[in-house]
């Protein structure tokens, strides 16, 4: 019986083991790829922000023209 227990924590360490590395390995490129993913997306929101700034500015002055 001890010799059964001692092979399940056995067990249980080396896949402890095994999912701390999958997880410190999969951090670099996850991260990465999450920062690009928003830093892309502020881009594209602030350029779409920009260019419906300049058109609606543009169809107010026209308004205001007339």
């Amino acid at each position: 019986m001890v010799r059964k227990s001692q092979s399940i924590l056995e067990y249980i360490i080396v896949l402890s083991a095994i999912i701390v590395a999958v997880i410190a390995m999969a951090k670099g490129p996850v991260t990465d790829a999450v920062n690009k993913m928003f830093t892309d997306a502020t881009g594209m929101m602030e350029s779409k922000t920009g260019s419906f700034a300049a058109t609606a500015g543009t169809s107010a002055a026209m308004q205001n023209a007339h």
